[in-house]
């Protein structure tokens, strides 16, 4: 995902808009529809599958036309897509069923999933609406500048925070990369611990020393290749490994597992703020979807409803209720942080299962880290002033944010409380709670405003963004706090 962040300009200088233009916003509204076009997505996906591939050829033809604008092709794009939303994310799930039982699990997944593609589709209308206005910032926006350009083109009383909105969402993708990148290395950590002892009991001790290791090599790693396009190139082993690891992950799960009466159909809300942190973060997409469409050789194909994005999360979506049911069907009330960490322990299969995964995560996270690097380096960087100190500063800061994702990681080594409070605290407001934010402003300006029907929709998903927000970053502190 960063990496497609980064090519897309999605962190350059946009440039900022005048906030004294008049804007007409009657065929905006016209371009958004009312709540029955926005809303209604299709329960069934095999008809989202069969429509993309009637359209497969159409397809062919954009793709032709994109290569010679240096745009991605339907094939790779949907790929892209599928990348970005497998990844560690997915291993945690059964967990998360733990939290909510089995089937209200799966529910909740479903209804997660569609209501995170629904937001998805908001924010990419938007972009499309925001590009054709008088003064816009160009055609290709990425997330911090659809939140710019909406709020320097909205109501009058917003437009002055339209740089603050920009440094938000920035601030919200720093705070999510960083934290994808302490999940990382306690992954690392445990993992590998369980492959050198041959053994699933706890160990903090060893943990704590090769999270030390671990930290040195990636110092190494981070501060020796500094380019994105030496980074690209660990993003392709890194997609190999992740879904040859989820085949050997499937090949245990579906064996021997008890019968579904054995498992409680639905837990009760006590620990929904925990489940709802552990399921928002794997749908990790909502940072993805802009780049993707910008780089598409067929942008309409792509966003249109039952177009290559409604597929590509269709088939997410049904990936992560397989992991997370047969996971939880499987080990029950034992289950951990990461399915992985429930596999045999000496079994030669397992082992190289999780060091399967253990190598992808760790070869990524120097690709996570570039994110959070692009945005606040080039703020330090113009207060240095020659060129060997920009190279020294560039390395200390590169080491000092290394270390930080280091210590957070050693002060909360509890993968499961880890990846709740960075689902909860940051990845449910980049997907649940900006997007319809972003929609009231776009069609909110002089003399005009979105309908009843849109109101009451984007009030109800910022809602259950807040709610799940709120409630599941204090479970997840209260969490950590008990167990330490």
């Amino acid at each position: 995902m960063s990496l497609l962040l980064i090519k897309s300009g999605n962190f350059s200088t946009e440039g900022y808009v005048r906030s004294d233009q008049n804007v007409k916003l009657k065929a905006d509204k016209e371009k958004i529809g009312g709540l029955s076009c926005d809303t209604v997505y299709p329960l069934i996906s095999v008809w989202i599958i069969l429509d993309a591939v009637v359209n497969l050829q159409s397809r062919s033809h954009g793709c032709k036309r994109g290569c010679q604008e240096n745009r991605t092709s339907s094939c790779k794009t949907l790929m892209n897509l599928l990348k970005g939303n497998i990844g560690p994310g997915i291993l945690a799930l059964p967990i998360a069923f733990k939290y909510a039982g089995l089937w209200a699990g799966a529910v909740g997944l479903f209804m997660l999933g569609y209501i995170s593609l629904h937001c998805q589709h908001m924010l990419m209308t938007c972009s499309n609406i925001l590009k054709e206005r008088p003064i816009s910032m160009g055609e290709r926006l990425g997330y911090a500048g659809v939140v710019e350009n909406c709020l320097a083109t909205g109501p009058i009383f917003f437009r002055k925070f339209q740089n603050a909105g920009r440094v938000m969402i920035n601030v919200f993708l720093i705070v999510t990369q960083l934290g994808f990148c302490c999940v990382y290395i306690v992954f690392v950590a445990q993992n590998f611990r369980q492959v050198l002892l041959g053994s699933n009991k706890e160990n903090g001790e060893l943990d704590l020393i090769i999270m030390g290791i671990e930290l040195i090599v990636v110092i190494i790693y981070c501060t020796t290749i500094q380019t994105l396009h030496g980074l690209s190139y660990f993003s392709y082993v890194a997609n190999f490994l992740n879904f040859a690891g989820l085949i050997f992950v499937l090949y245990y799960v579906v064996q021997g597992s008890p019968p579904q009466s054995e498992r409680p159909a639905f837990l009760g809300w006590y620990d929904m703020p925990m489940y709802f942190g552990t399921a928002v973060y794997a749908f990790e997409g909502i940072g993805l979807v802009m780049p993707l469409k910008n780089k598409a050789a067929d942008e309409w194909d792509f966003s249109r409803r039952c177009g290559l994005l409604s597929l590509g999360m269709t088939i997410v979506i049904a990936l992560y209720i397989a992991i997370g049911f047969l996971g939880y069907l499987k080990y029950g009330d034992h289950v951990l942080g990461s399915i992985t960490l429930n596999l045999p322990a000496v079994d030669m299969l397992s082992r190289l299962t999780k060091i399967t995964f253990v190598v992808s995560v760790f070869v990524t996270y120097g690709l996570q880290f570039y994110v959070p690097v692009n945005i606040l380096w080039p703020k330090i960087e113009h207060r240095l002033s020659s060129p060997r100190a920009k190279s020294v500063g560039n390395v200390v800061f590169r080491i000092l944010l290394i270390l930080l994702t280091g210590a957070i990681a050693m002060v909360i080594p509890h993968l499961d409380l880890l990846i709740a409070l960075i689902g909860a605290l940051a990845s449910s407001s980049l997907a649940l709670i900006f997007p319809p934010i972003i929609e009231l402003l776009t069609l909110s300006a002089e003399g005009n405003r979105p309908s009843v029907l849109i109101i009451v929709k984007d009030v109800a998903i910022m809602l259950l963004g807040l709610l799940g927000c709120i409630t599941g970053t204090y479970a997840a502190i209260l969490g950590i706090v008990n167990v330490s």
